[in-house]
């Protein structure tokens, strides 16, 4: 069964388990950057097959946690179909993680709160100017626009563009994954085959040869492969009413310029005509005359005279 890692079903199950923590650590460390930061974590909200997802629903199946030492919290989220709100949606889960740590009646403790990590896998482009086509992996966090030293480095936003990565590595004359971050994004944007051996340039890594091995208890569970399959209907579905949703913004955007660009002509002409009249009423010329030589009704003559 070819499966894509970015389907939120096959992502939750394989990441979001609290007994198979291990590639969620190896990801998260590989993300943020810190080897050896998440050591030993808790899934706040981990994957349970006894509830049954609904399509409505299923947008909202990131994997929230916490590091059992520091107390650190983590989310981390797939993004298969882009949304122009998504920056907003995001920096709205990092502020709900950092609130969350505190009960509402609390007003003495803010020395518990922790920093908090969100890290977000887009299939597609998220930063798609120019000066960012070489650039799949960004991170946020809130510093000082004069000195640019964090405030006290709590908030930190992860990005990392699937589509672009591989682009990126395509353009490279020999393809090779330099640090762990490249493989698990070569792994999670490259479409898998548990029918065929993992590729050779991530056959080291053990925390994604995990996962590879774990795909075939996943396609061998008819409940998961009809949550999967729904699950990529549902984003078909909602891929190509965002595309019929933009032929019709475009589609109304040419009308309406059409419109304004006709309305334009119109009172340059109807201007040209009063100007026509104005001129020949100067020169003695009768509403009848006007009205013979520019080829145009005797009521409009007399309308804009």
């Amino acid at each position: 069964m070819k499966i894509k890692l970015y389907n939120d079903i096959v992502f939750k199950w394989i990441f979001g388990r609290q007994e198979h923590t291990g590639p969620l650590i190896s990801f998260l460390n590989a993300a943020t950057g810190t080897p050896g930061k998440f050591s030993e974590i808790e899934i706040l909200n981990p994957f349970d097959l006894s509830e049954p997802f609904k399509n409505e629903k299923q947008g909202i199946l990131d994997i929230r946690g916490l590091e059992s030492s520091t107390k650190e919290w983590f989310d981390v989220e797939v993004q298969v179909v882009w949304n122009e709100f998504y920056p907003q949606r995001s920096k709205y889960y990092l502020a709900g993680m950092y609130r969350d740590q505190l009960s509402k009646n609390s007003r003495t403790n803010y020395h518990k709160l922790r920093p908090c990590y969100g890290i977000h896998i887009l299939v597609e482009n998220m930063f798609d100017d120019g000066s960012d086509s070489d650039f799949w992996y960004n991170h946020f966090t809130m510093l000082n626009t004069r000195s640019f030293k964090p405030l006290a480095n709590h908030w930190h936003l992860y990005y990392i563009e699937l589509n672009k990565f591989l682009s990126c590595l395509n353009k490279k004359p020999n393809a090779k994954l330099e640090t762990e971050l490249e493989e698990w994004s070569y792994f999670l944007g490259n479409i898998q085959d548990n029918d065929t051996q993992l590729d050779n340039l991530l056959n080291h890594n053990t925390a994604i040869k995990e996962v590879y091995n774990m795909l075939k208890t996943f396609t061998k569970d008819d409940r998961l492969r009809e949550q999967y399959r729904l699950r990529e209907e549902f984003l078909r579905v909602q891929s190509t009413e965002r595309e019929l949703s933009k032929k019709l913004k475009q589609d109304y955007l040419f009308i309406t310029s059409a419109y304004k660009k006709e309305k334009a002509e119109k009172e340059a002409a109807i201007e040209l005509i009063k100007k026509s009249i104005a001129f020949m009423h100067k020169k003695g010329s009768s509403p009848e005359e006007i009205a013979e030589i520019l080829n145009i009704p005797l009521e409009d003559v007399l309308k804009y005279s």
